[in-house]
């Protein structure tokens, strides 16, 4: 059964609306505005969500992500197009929306309720749920205009999660949050999805939204880009994070450069080809100005393997070919845990190793040991090569990149003390003295 439905729909905001002059209010009332007078947040939309589902939707700034959602929340109307809605939809995708700064938090939650159609005995009986979520009871009774950016947050979420909605909507809104309550707030959205309530999420966190979704929508200038798995969502969206360098920028002088010897480069080559994990059923996207043809993974005795012990290295070497010229290439890893969560994401820039710029058709072998300091599991991995992007220094414009990759299984000893507990191991050292008397 559906949930949500969009049919081709668009949305125009007029540029010129407020306006004081005759002209202005003219068109306004004969809607005679010409298009270039017309933004479009959003043009030709079409996706469905299914009652359960639990959706993601992805996007950098400006997307429109936040007019689907207020499309469906009926904030505001769609310009042309059908827009199905079936079911009470409870949402935070404002701070404080929905919220009178001269009302107190208690008198704000009955509000809510009222406005959701909720009886007020039902919302007494929710209404220590909510406040004792939101952890607020000392601040209840004041008015809501002199809470925190953090404490509206969590009046906001903890209404909408306990209001038993068909259809829960959560913005990205939610990061205002401390961590510890962030962390109750995942738990609380895992346990909602579970119930079968749809879900939609809308996020600027990758890994949140692979957490929780399985399907995802990546919304770029108005338009939906892809509609499929969450993982995928994810991946496409870091490929249009950064843009690529300027290539008539200088290349960077000598005393920057550091040379990355490979030893044996052609029997290596064949090597990595003859072994290669890379095959046409893995997911691989990017322009492939630089491409990478292959790759292979051996442990630290040479042996080709995706199993590992922990606290010991696996190494990854990887065969890369320019297509065109290429200023300061670089080349890593993504590792995911079992839930898609990133749990590292490294490579030569991070590492301080700069790779010779490269003319089309030159080859680079790039070879990285991974020591696996993480708990025993399995693991997915992507592997990438890309430029750095002129937006910033933690940026890069993705060349090549193949997704799901793996599993990498990580085995414990069980006959010997486990060298940490919890996901992965942190430098620690530990000091011992005898105390001084007197």
């Amino acid at each position: 059964m559906t949930a949500v439905r969009f049919e081709h729909v668009s949305k125009a905001y007029d540029l010129h609306s407020g306006g004081r002059t005759l002209a202005s209010a003219v068109k306004q009332i004969t809607g005679s505005r010409s298009p270039d007078e017309l933004f479009y947040a959003l043009t030709d939309v079409s996706f469905e969500i299914k009652h359960g589902e639990a959706f993601g939707i992805i996007g950098k700034n400006g997307a429109g992500k936040s007019t689907i959602l207020k499309i469906i929340t009926g904030i505001t109307r769609a310009t042309t197009g059908r827009v199905e809605v079936n079911g009470r939809v409870s949402s935070l995708i404002e701070l404080g929306a929905g919220f009178h700064p001269d009302l107190s938090g208690r008198e704000n939650v009955y509000m809510s309720g009222a406005i959701l159609g909720i009886p007020r005995k039902v919302m007494d009986k929710k209404f220590h749920e909510i406040v004792d979520f939101a952890e607020l009871w000392d601040f209840i009774d004041v008015p809501v205009k002199k809470y925190s950016s953090g404490m509206y947050a969590r009046l906001g979420f903890a209404v909408a999660v306990s209001v038993d909605p068909d259809i829960l909507i959560i913005d990205e809104i939610l990061s205002v949050g401390d961590i510890f309550f962030q962390q109750k707030c995942f738990a609380r959205m895992h346990e909602i999805i579970k119930r079968g309530v749809t879900f939609i999420f809308v996020t600027h966190d990758p890994a949140a939204l692979r957490n929780l979704c399985e399907r995802a929508l990546l919304v770029e200038g108005g338009k939906i880009e892809y509609d499929g798995g969450a993982a995928e969502a994810v991946s496409r969206y870091y490929g249009k994070l950064s843009v690529r360098p300027d290539r008539e920028r200088a290349s960077r002088s000598k005393g920057e450069e550091t040379s990355l010897k490979v030893d044996r480069f052609v029997k290596q080559r064949e090597d990595i080809g003859a072994h290669s994990i890379l095959n046409n059923k893995t997911k691989r996207h990017g322009p492939r100005g630089i491409a990478l043809l292959a790759a292979r993974v051996t442990n630290k005795s040479g042996e080709d393997t995706l199993q590992v012990p922990m606290m010991e290295p696996l190494i990854f070497s990887l065969l890369l070919r320019a297509n065109e010229h290429v200023i300061d290439p670089s080349a890593g890893i993504h590792l995911y845990d079992r839930m898609g969560n990133l749990v590292f994401a490294a490579g030569t820039r991070q590492l301080h190793r700069r790779l010779p710029d490269l003319k089309s058709c030159e080859e680079l072998v790039v070879s990285f040991a991974l020591t696996m300091s993480v708990e025993p599991g399995e693991y997915t991995f992507s592997l990438g090569c890309a430029e750095p992007s002129p937006e910033g220094p933690n940026l890069g414009f993705t060349h090549d990149e193949y997704d799901m990759l793996g599993p990498v299984v990580v085995v414990g000893d069980p006959n010997n003390i486990s060298p940490f507990y919890g996901v992965a191991q942190l430098p620690m050292h530990i000091t011992v003295e005898s105390p001084e008397k007197g």
